[in-house]
């Protein structure tokens, strides 16, 4: 390695027959115009005061080949800094050009291009792939190859600005031309076969400017690969495509963390997400190729969740406008989870119709916790470990969608599914304007259910049919109770045409405004037909849409017995008991239903109440007499009464407790002889409790981990 202070231009480039390569595993040349403004700022400082200027290090190692032809250079670091200058350079050409200055445009020509080389070595500097075709289009004047969101292009403009200014101010072209040759690096060079480019690029950024996670996992997959242009050909730069958009890495950032957390399992660290990829791909037994593949492979997938519209006729209409509802709401925490059924999708698992059906609950899940205003932090983890809690037991794939149904209704947190009740009370009472885009969501899909896209997501303002602030005329029909009860609920919630405002005027003016402005004829048929809008009309238009939401976003009961989330063993009361020490409960079974329970003690409870409601009498005899399941030498009764005969009461009903503080044997007893006392049929009960992992061995349970990829 040897290092030395130099002219980027006036001495590393006024070479000729040279080539400055940006390698394949380099991040895109992304500096915004803020970047390129300060280099000109400086730039500027050089032509009025003289002085040199150190625009940083440019580490560069050149490669063995026919140097008769080309001297060719692999820039490991400073790519930003040089690609700006030869992009300022080309606005100083075209400025010159412009004024009809030859000798400028001679010398500027000569840091850009070689001389009397084949056209393929003309160019001196070699972007990254993504880049190179928008650098030639720019220094070929091919304005159809340019995107003119780039960040080339953009920066072009930027130059190009400047340059005129300043020569408008009197300073000339070759005065410009001069300061940029006194732009000086520090050029390190490094010797092939001797240095590793990798640990010293690494070494580099690890104290620079952030690489984002893409950056960096593409460096280490393709940098010290001997195939890294196949690489990036075959795999990377498909990748790039389907998630960049124009300068935009935010798609593909999010897919790596999405990814990382489908395959670890649980939310990936967004501070560690570049770690995790290579403990991922170390322990994962991955090669450079394997790994990529996987990537692209599942990068094609996601896509779809982001820009659903691209999907073509690969998924249908359906799914697609599923995809575009989750978007819409920003539901991203999700992505993980459905990378596991568009994955079981492709590979056969399952058909497109149970796959639209699993699109459709989630759907319905996220905007039932919404409308009720269930906290959003839990959902990450939620949806990391979904799959793998829904599908430890294979055989639910068989009930796909009603496996996730059953799992998220009976799941005993908050990550439970909110029932009808609970989603139309908060539709009807609920703040929904505060959730701004689940509420624009929902006014938007109750008047395009039928299909015609009549609203649309952009520049959708939602109004307040009863203003926010009550006027004198307003106060005449709504009290100022029914004012801060119903304001942002669904029923006084409305659009109109996309440049009006309802704001504070009379009921009849909005009328009006709505009549002649708004598109919505589902979402505003009863509003038009009122002569006056009170609480009750309010009350009456959010039965009537929040029945549409309910009907759109119904979750139909799963109640199957046979799917179970745990391998289980099924125990009954059959003699002698059973030991269930140690045992992890996982549900029990009476009378042909089955009730999710994890706790021994609260199953009693549970079956307490369902005996009770066969011989209520029964149980009021029990209480009174300070009933002792074990007999008269017990000191404690086990249900009463009393509270404070009882170490832990719990309560049945009607001020009549039971015994709390049981070990998991004593209830098996207990619950055994008080079926005996109220005659019921033991043979119509059972627990199911986990299998160890020795049982599942014995019971020739198969695989139980996620799927292979």
């Amino acid at each position: 390695m040897d290092a030395f202070r130099r002219q980027l231009l006036g001495e590393l480039f006024n070479q000729n027959k040279v080539s400055f390569r940006i390698p394949v595993y380099q991040r895109n040349y992304d500096w915004a115009e803020s970047n390129c403004a300060q280099l000109l700022t400086d730039v500027k400082a050089i032509i009025d005061t003289g002085r040199k200027h150190f625009l940083g290090a440019m580490v560069y190692m050149e490669t063995s080949g026919n140097k008769d032809i080309l001297h060719d250079y692999v820039i490991i670091d400073g790519q930003q800094r040089i690609t700006t200058t030869m992009i300022l350079l080309k606005a100083l050409y075209d400025v010159a050009k412009e004024r009809g200055n030859g000798e400028v445009m001679d010398d500027t020509n000569d840091y850009l291009r070689n001389r009397n080389c084949k056209e393929e070595y003309k160019v001196k500097l070699k972007p990254i792939k993504s880049d190179q075709g928008q650098f030639l289009a720019l220094l070929n004047d091919d304005p159809e190859g340019i995107n003119p969101k780039g960040h080339i292009w953009l920066n072009y403009k930027v130059c190009k600005s400047r340059i005129q200014q300043w020569v408008n101010g009197g300073t000339k072209l070759g005065d410009i031309l001069q300061g940029l040759i006194q732009l000086e690096v520090v050029a390190i060079s490094l010797k092939e076969g001797e240095d590793d480019p990798q640990v010293i690029f690494q070494s580099i950024n690890s104290t620079g400017v952030n690489l984002s996670t893409a950056d960096l996992i593409r460096n280490f997959l393709l940098m010290s690969d001997t195939n890294q242009d196949r690489l990036f050909e075959k795999y990377w730069f498909p990748i790039e495509t389907r998630l960049r958009r124009n300068t935009d890495d935010t798609n593909l950032n999010l897919f790596f963390s999405h990814y990382l957390t489908y395959k670890i399992h649980a939310p990936a660290n967004d501070r560690r997400l570049y770690q995790s990829f290579v403990d991922l791909f170390h322990n994962g037994g991955y090669t450079h190729e394997s790994s990529l593949k996987e990537l692209k492979y599942f990068a094609e997938i996601y896509r779809y969740f982001v820009e659903p519209d691209t999907a073509g006729d690969k998924y249908s209409e359906r799914i697609r406008k599923l995809l575009r509802g989750l978007r819409l709401l920003n539901q991203t925490t999700c992505y993980p989870f459905l990378l596991y059924a568009f994955h079981d999708y492709e590979q056969g698992v399952i058909k497109e119709d149970t796959l639209e059906k699993t699109v459709r609950f989630i759907l319905a899940y996220v905007i039932r916790r919404g409308v009720c205003g269930v906290p959003t932090n839990s959902l990450r983890g939620m949806f990391s470990n979904l799959y793998n809690r829904v599908f430890k037991i294979r055989e639910n794939k068989g009930k796909y969608t009603e496996s996730i149904i059953k799992f998220l209704s009976t799941v005993s947190s908050r990550d439970q599914l909110p029932s009808d009740a609970e989603f139309r009370n908060a539709l009807l009472n609920g703040s929904l304007y505060s959730n701004r885009s689940l509420c624009q969501y929902l006014i938007m899909d109750i008047e395009n259910g039928d299909g015609k896209e009549v609203l649309k997501a952009d520049n959708l303002t939602i109004e307040h049919i009863m203003p926010q602030t009550l006027t004198t005329e307003w106060s005449r029909v709504v009290t100022p109770e029914e004012h801060q009860r119903y304001l942002h609920t669904l029923g006084n919630l409305s659009v109109t045409g996309y440049n009006s405002e309802l704001s504070n005027k009379s009921f009849s003016e909005k009328k009006r405004i709505i009549k002649e402005n708004s598109k919505a004829i589902r979402l505003n048929e009863d509003v038009l037909t009122r002569e006056v809008w009170n609480a009750s009309a309010i009350q009456k238009r959010g039965e009537r849409l929040a029945g549409i939401v309910l009907e759109r976003y119904a979750v139909e009961k799963v109640n199957d017995p046979t799917i179970e989330f745990e391998y289980v063993s099924r125990i009954t009361l059959a003699k002698p008991l059973p030991n269930v020490t140690g045992k992890k409960l996982v549900s029990f079974t009476f009378q042909g239903e089955t009730y999710p329970q994890n706790k021994f003690v609260l199953m009693l409870v549970d079956m307490a109440k369902f005996l009770d409601e066969s011989m209520p009498d029964k149980l009021e005899m029990l209480a009174a007499s300070n009933y002792r399941f074990y007999g008269k030498n017990q000191k404690r009764p086990h249900i009463s009464y009393q509270t404070d005969k009882l170490r832990v009461p719990l309560e049945i009903r009607d001020g009549i407790f039971i015994e709390g503080n049981l070990s998991s044997s004593t209830v098996v007893h207990f619950l055994d002889r008080l079926m005996d006392e109220y005659h019921a049929d033991k043979s119509s009960f059972y627990l199911s409790v986990a299998m160890e992992e020795q049982d599942i061995s014995k019971n020739s349970m198969s695989d139980i981990d996620a799927p292979e990829e």
